[in-house]
Protein backbone atom coordinates (compact mmCIF):
# COMPACT_ATOMS: atom_id res chain seq x y z
CA UNK A 1 0.00 0.00 0.00
CA UNK A 2 2.87 2.12 0.80
CA UNK A 3 4.07 1.63 -2.66
CA UNK A 4 0.94 2.18 -4.33
CA UNK A 5 0.91 5.40 -2.16
CA UNK A 6 4.39 6.05 -3.22
CA UNK A 7 3.68 5.05 -6.99
CA UNK A 8 -0.05 7.26 -6.42
CA UNK A 9 2.65 10.33 -5.03
CA UNK A 10 4.74 9.33 -7.87
CA UNK A 11 2.03 9.87 -10.95
CA UNK A 12 0.42 12.72 -8.26
CA UNK A 13 4.12 14.94 -8.62
CA UNK A 14 4.58 13.55 -12.27
CA UNK A 15 0.77 14.99 -13.24
CA UNK A 16 2.15 18.36 -10.89
CA UNK A 17 4.94 19.17 -12.76
CA UNK A 18 3.54 18.10 -15.84
CA UNK A 19 0.89 20.49 -15.08
CA UNK A 20 3.04 23.47 -13.67
CA UNK A 21 4.97 22.89 -16.76
CA UNK A 22 2.17 23.13 -19.07
CA UNK A 23 1.03 26.35 -16.66
CA UNK A 24 4.46 27.34 -17.27
CA UNK A 25 4.45 27.04 -21.11
CA UNK A 26 1.01 28.45 -21.24
CA UNK A 27 2.28 31.63 -19.40
CA UNK A 28 5.17 31.95 -21.81
CA UNK A 29 2.83 31.33 -24.73
CA UNK A 30 0.74 33.66 -23.12
CA UNK A 31 3.56 35.80 -22.50
CA UNK A 32 5.15 35.72 -26.06
CA UNK A 33 2.09 36.49 -27.23
CA UNK A 34 1.64 39.33 -25.64
CA UNK A 35 4.76 40.39 -26.39
CA UNK A 36 4.29 39.81 -29.95
CA UNK A 37 1.15 41.74 -29.71
CA UNK A 38 2.91 44.72 -27.83
CA UNK A 39 5.54 44.29 -30.72
CA UNK A 40 3.24 44.44 -33.10
CA UNK A 41 0.90 47.35 -31.40
CA UNK A 42 4.67 49.37 -31.66
CA UNK A 43 4.80 48.55 -35.27
CA UNK A 44 1.69 49.82 -36.36
CA UNK A 45 2.36 52.71 -34.03
CA UNK A 46 6.20 53.51 -35.48
CA UNK A 47 4.08 52.82 -38.47
CA UNK A 48 1.65 55.42 -37.95
CA UNK A 49 3.93 58.02 -36.69
CA UNK A 50 6.06 57.44 -40.01
CA UNK A 51 3.08 57.57 -41.98
CA UNK A 52 2.01 60.88 -39.80
CA UNK A 53 5.90 62.20 -40.04
CA UNK A 54 5.51 61.99 -44.18
CA UNK A 55 2.07 62.86 -44.02
CA UNK A 56 3.13 66.39 -41.87
CA UNK A 57 6.26 66.93 -44.57
CA UNK A 58 4.07 66.80 -47.15
CA UNK A 59 1.82 69.09 -45.96
CA UNK A 60 4.63 71.16 -45.36
CA UNK A 61 5.78 70.53 -48.63
CA UNK A 62 2.28 71.64 -50.15
CA UNK A 63 2.23 74.50 -48.07
CA UNK A 64 5.34 75.24 -48.98
CA UNK A 65 4.35 75.21 -52.44
CA UNK A 66 1.22 77.23 -52.06
CA UNK A 67 3.37 80.12 -50.12
CA UNK A 68 5.92 79.90 -53.14
CA UNK A 69 3.27 80.29 -56.19
CA UNK A 70 1.14 83.05 -54.23
CA UNK A 71 4.55 84.37 -53.43
CA UNK A 72 5.13 84.07 -57.49
CA UNK A 73 1.50 85.70 -58.23
CA UNK A 74 2.18 88.93 -55.81
CA UNK A 75 5.37 88.88 -57.40
CA UNK A 76 3.74 88.98 -61.07
CA UNK A 77 0.83 90.80 -59.85
CA UNK A 78 3.43 93.89 -59.04
CA UNK A 79 5.71 93.82 -61.81
CA UNK A 80 2.28 93.70 -64.25
CA UNK A 81 1.14 96.65 -62.14
CA UNK A 82 4.64 98.85 -62.01
CA UNK A 83 4.71 98.00 -65.52
CA UNK A 84 1.35 99.44 -66.09
CA UNK A 85 2.80 103.09 -64.18
CA UNK A 86 5.21 102.96 -65.91
CA UNK A 87 3.25 102.98 -69.33
CA UNK A 88 0.61 105.64 -67.92
CA UNK A 89 3.45 107.93 -66.50
CA UNK A 90 4.90 107.54 -70.11
CA UNK A 91 1.99 108.07 -71.76
CA UNK A 92 1.32 111.12 -69.55
CA UNK A 93 5.24 112.61 -70.59
CA UNK A 94 4.00 112.13 -74.25
CA UNK A 95 0.69 114.01 -73.52
CA UNK A 96 2.61 116.53 -71.57
CA UNK A 97 5.11 116.57 -74.42
CA UNK A 98 2.61 116.72 -76.64
CA UNK A 99 0.89 119.78 -75.02
CA UNK A 100 3.87 121.83 -74.63
CA UNK A 101 4.99 121.47 -78.12
CA UNK A 102 1.19 122.43 -79.36
CA UNK A 103 1.15 125.62 -77.04
CA UNK A 104 4.74 126.36 -78.26
CA UNK A 105 3.58 125.82 -82.12
CA UNK A 106 0.46 128.24 -80.93
CA UNK A 107 2.85 130.41 -79.53
CA UNK A 108 4.96 130.47 -82.70
CA UNK A 109 2.20 131.09 -85.11
CA UNK A 110 0.29 133.91 -82.86
CA UNK A 111 3.44 136.02 -82.83
CA UNK A 112 3.85 135.00 -86.87
CA UNK A 113 0.41 136.17 -86.90
CA UNK A 114 1.51 139.43 -84.75
CA UNK A 115 4.19 140.51 -86.90
CA UNK A 116 2.45 139.85 -90.14
CA UNK A 117 -0.70 142.25 -88.50
CA UNK A 118 2.47 144.56 -88.54
CA UNK A 119 4.13 143.72 -91.57
CA UNK A 120 0.66 144.66 -93.31
CA UNK A 121 0.04 147.33 -91.11
CA UNK A 122 3.74 148.69 -92.30
CA UNK A 123 2.95 148.05 -95.71
CA UNK A 124 -0.71 149.61 -95.85
CA UNK A 125 0.72 152.81 -94.07
CA UNK A 126 3.91 152.24 -96.57
CA UNK A 127 1.08 152.17 -99.31
CA UNK A 128 -0.99 155.12 -98.21
CA UNK A 129 1.99 157.43 -97.72
CA UNK A 130 3.12 156.16 -101.74
CA UNK A 131 -0.57 157.17 -102.77
CA UNK A 132 -0.19 160.36 -100.90
CA UNK A 133 3.08 161.16 -102.32
CA UNK A 134 1.92 160.17 -105.91
CA UNK A 135 -1.25 162.43 -105.25
CA UNK A 136 1.35 164.98 -104.15
CA UNK A 137 3.28 165.29 -107.09
CA UNK A 138 0.48 164.61 -109.56
CA UNK A 139 -0.80 167.90 -107.70
CA UNK A 140 2.33 169.86 -107.88
CA UNK A 141 2.34 168.82 -111.34
CA UNK A 142 -0.86 169.97 -112.36
CA UNK A 143 0.23 173.34 -109.97
CA UNK A 144 3.52 173.62 -112.18
CA UNK A 145 1.37 172.78 -115.94
CA UNK A 146 -1.10 175.35 -114.54
CA UNK A 147 1.71 178.29 -113.66
CA UNK A 148 3.67 177.31 -116.48
CA UNK A 149 0.16 177.99 -118.59
CA UNK A 150 -0.50 180.94 -116.90
CA UNK A 151 3.23 182.32 -117.57
CA UNK A 152 2.36 181.06 -121.24
CA UNK A 153 0.11 182.92 -121.83
CA UNK A 154 1.30 186.05 -120.17
CA UNK A 155 -0.83 186.53 -116.88
CA UNK A 156 1.30 188.84 -114.42
CA UNK A 157 2.99 187.40 -111.36
CA UNK A 158 1.33 189.04 -109.05
CA UNK A 159 -2.38 186.92 -110.14
CA UNK A 160 0.06 183.86 -109.95
CA UNK A 161 2.59 184.59 -107.20
CA UNK A 162 -0.04 183.28 -104.28
CA UNK A 163 -0.31 180.04 -106.37
CA UNK A 164 2.93 179.62 -106.98
CA UNK A 165 3.78 180.07 -103.02
CA UNK A 166 0.86 177.55 -101.86
CA UNK A 167 2.54 174.68 -100.51
CA UNK A 168 0.52 171.86 -101.21
CA UNK A 169 -0.21 169.78 -98.13
CA UNK A 170 -2.07 165.97 -97.80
Amino acid sequence: QERAYDRQAEIDALRAKRAMEEAERRARDKERREAEQREKINQELNAARHEQALEKQRQREEQAKIDRDEFQRVITQQKIERDNELKQEQERNVLRKKHAEELRKQISVNEEFKKQGERDKFEEGKKIRDNLDRQKKLLENVKDQKLQELKSIAIPEKYTGELARKKIQI
